[in-house]
Formats: C-alpha cells, structure tokens, sequence
C-alpha cells in the first residue's frame, strides 16, 4: 500500500511541546507511524513561544477572532497567520490531517472564543488559528482529532480512507486510464458504503475520457472523491453494500451460514462489532469458492492489518 501523508500535531507522541511541557502519547498513533509519512508541527512553538508556555485563547473583536495571550497581553494574530500561511504553502500531496483536540491552535471544531480579552464568557464556534488556515489550502483534505479515533468505528473509516486516498495519488502519478478504471472496480463496494450516486459520478467521469482530458479527469476524480469520503457513512448503505457481497455466495452457502450472516448483520446494524468482523467472513466465503472478482475488491484488505486494534475484536465474541 502506498504510504499516506499525514500532517499531524507534533505533541501527539512526537515531542514535549505542549502549554506544560507535556506530550500526549498515543498507542494506535505509535502505531500508525510505521505505515505512513507523518509531517508533525506545532504552530505555537513555531511562532516562538517557549515551552512551556502561558495559556493562550481566542476572543471575538468586533468581527475578527484573535489569538491573544491574556497574561502578557500580546495579539499573536499576525505571527500564527503568517507561519500557517507559509507552512501550508509548501505542502503537497497531503492525503490527511491529525490534530489536537482542545488546542487552541490545532482544535477542528467547537473551539472556545471569548467574547473579550479577559472574560468565563465563551462562544462554541467552528475552526479557527491555524485550522482556519488550513481551511483557506486544503478545505477538502479531511482532518481527524486523536479523542476521536478512539472510536472504532472513526478510526476504521479514518484507515480505510487515508490508504484509499494514497493509493489513488499512485495512480494519478501514472497517468493511465486504465489504471483509474481497474481502481475505480476495486473499490466499487467500497464506495458503496457512502454513495451508490457518486460511485456512479465516478464511474461516468472515466467514461469520458478521450485521449486528451486525461489530467482533467484525475483532478476532476481527486475531488468526487474527496466529496464522496465526506459523504457522512450511513449503516443501511454499508449492510446493502456488505449484503451485495454476500448475494454472490447464496448458491453455495448452507442455510446455516445464511443465518449466521444475518445474524452478524444484524449485530452489526447495532455497531456493536466493527466493518471488519463482517467483511472477515464475507473474505472466508470468497476464499472457499476463489471468488477473484470479490476477492479483488480492497474492502476485504482496505488497511493494513496490524492496524486493527485488539481491544475491537473481543466485539465478535458477543455474537
């Protein structure tokens, strides 16, 4: 699999960079590590301030948020912006961004402004700092806090996604349409499981190709694509895409493995266990009848297995 670039918040286990001169270590992030190309950066440490470091927040002025250090009163504004825009401006082929929860720098949304410099009175709104610039670059490239990928339904999506999305920059470097069309079939069931409609889109973009709008083409993929990964997963779109799998195995499966595959469905609806329990016994059924065409399809192998967290599988049991 082709390795994701991942910008990250270089005190999720890279560095002792927080207000208290903390580093948050996080195991399934160490773990993570191997398998793709981290780029860490901590804006506040970039823009000079020491570690550590007196607390900083935001606070609206007039229609302006600003980043503001209350005991030193000093508008760090001017120099975050500045930083961010020439951090981001060279960055390229970004698949993904990991990022403080509860930074006020980092934080991806209902971060705290204050209604002035020095005031308990705060206002939930959406990203800001140095997220807000990142907005301004790459508003599409999805962006994750680590509280979040604690989640193990988050944190599947979050992997099967970022190799995804690296993978197809290999195929966007090799400027073949038949590379696109052969990707585009291998994660037909995969994209399912968000958009049957813009899996279609995608489908009717590789149609049109010509011989002449080929960079078109992939640029014009890279953002359906992007579109369709922040299309939000609903279950009944998964279940109908697992359950079009299955349906290729109804001749040779025994009605007692039909059962037990509805049986995990339906466990599965609850989220009581994850994707992959489900599409473990989708791969067996394939292997045994040496399904290529399914077993071709990068859902049954969308990440690499190391990365499937232990704590998840004692799920399967309870069925």
């Amino acid at each position: 699999m082709n390795k994701p670039n991942i910008i990250i918040s270089k005190c999720l286990n890279f560095d002792n960079c927080r207000f208290n001169w903390a580093k948050i270590n996080d195991d399934f992030l160490l773990k993570l590590e191997k398998f793709v190309n981290f780029i860490p950066v901590c804006p506040e440490v970039a823009i000079w301030l020491s570690t550590p470091r007196l607390p900083l927040r935001l606070f609206k002025q007039k229609d302006e948020i600003l980043l503001f250090q209350p005991a030193t009163d000093t508008d760090l504004t001017e120099k975050m912006d500045n930083f961010s825009n020439q951090f981001l401006k060279s960055q390229k082929n970004l698949d993904w961004f990991i990022l403080k929860n509860r930074s006020p720098s980092c934080w991806i949304n209902d971060v705290r402004i204050y209604d002035k410099k020095v005031s308990y009175t705060f206002i939930k709104s959406w990203t800001w700092s140095f997220t807000k610039n990142i907005n301004s670059y790459f508003l599409n490239i999805p962006k994750e806090d680590e509280w979040r990928l604690k989640n193990f339904k988050l944190r599947e999506e979050f992997l099967t996604k970022i190799f995804c999305l690296a993978n197809f920059r290999e195929i966007k470097e090799s400027k073949k349409i038949s590379d696109l069309s052969d990707f585009q079939a291998k994660n037909k069931y995969l994209f399912m499981f968000y958009s049957q409609k813009k899996q279609n889109e995608l489908w009717q973009l590789i149609a049109s190709y010509n011989k002449t709008n080929l960079s078109e083409i992939l640029n014009d993929y890279h953002i359906k694509l992007l579109e369709l990964f922040n299309t939000e997963t609903k279950t009944w779109r998964m279940i109908n895409s697992l359950t079009h799998i299955f349906w290729y195995f109804k001749e040779t499966c025994s009605a007692l493995e039909k059962d037990f595959f509805l049986e995990t469905i339906e466990v599965y609806r609850e989220w009581r266990i994850p994707t992959s329990s489900v599409i473990s016994i989708l791969k067996t059924l394939a292997l045994r009848d040496n399904s290529e065409y399914i077993l071709k399809q990068t859902i049954f192998n969308p990440f690499p297995k190391e990365l499937i967290e232990l704590s998840d599988s004692w799920r399967l049991l309870n069925l």
